[in-house]
């Protein structure tokens, strides 16, 4: 049998506990379920993860990293206001191409909020995985009369903005809908953002 080189093997437990946290939930998402999904060794999971708490953290810095690739490849936006509803509109359509991510996002959300007494701040450091990452991308786009101090609370807005939409979507599964939402959301964080603009 072929060695699998060990990026690989990580790549394939993150995509099987995402498929088997979609089927069970977290709470069944056991490590040997995990394994058997992968097609791989029980004991190579617990090499690669030493715990279950660092697997499912993996699979919020996969999403991060994926959605901060995929915002690097969109049309470049001009400005704080049109870059903040840009990555609402292009993190949205990469949700909507893995569903099973943005499902068992939610699921290990919940997940991480209750083991705040074993693992505290472990809900807070996923979260700002993807905060951090979105007000990464709207500094480097601030104009000369944008207010930086809104870089930070743009960047949880539009993470709030994404929750809600998404779990919408999963309730009602109306794209139309969800599309003239996205539209919507977008055009009130541009009509903030330029409230708030600097007049010289």
């Amino acid at each position: 049998m072929a060695r699998v080189p060990m990026d690989q093997r990580r790549q394939d437990y993150i995509e099987a506990t995402v498929r088997v946290i979609g089927e069970r939930g977290v709470r069944g998402a056991t490590t040997r379920r995990i394994a058997d999904a992968a097609q791989a060794p029980l004991a190579t999971l617990h090499y690669v993860f030493h715990t279950k708490e660092q697997l499912f953290f993996a699979v919020f810095e996969h999403a991060s990293d994926q959605l901060l690739e995929r915002i690097g490849a969109s049309k470049e936006s001009s400005g704080l206001g049109e870059t903040a509803a840009s990555l609402l509109v292009t993190t949205m359509d990469w949700y909507l191409e893995n569903d099973g991510y943005a499902r068992a996002q939610f699921d290990l959300y919940m997940w991480a909020l209750r083991q705040e007494s074993t693992h505290p701040g472990l809900a807070t450091r996923a979260y700002d995985l993807f905060i951090d990452r979105f007000a990464e991308v709207l500094r480097k786009a601030l104009g000369d009369d944008d207010d930086a101090e809104l870089v930070k609370p743009l960047a949880r807005m539009v993470a709030s903005h994404l929750d809600g939409l998404c779990l919408q979507w999963h309730g009602y599964g109306d794209r139309a809908r969800l599309d003239a939402d996205v539209a919507l959301a977008g055009e009130a964080i541009e009509l903030l953002v330029e409230s708030r603009r600097r007049r010289k």
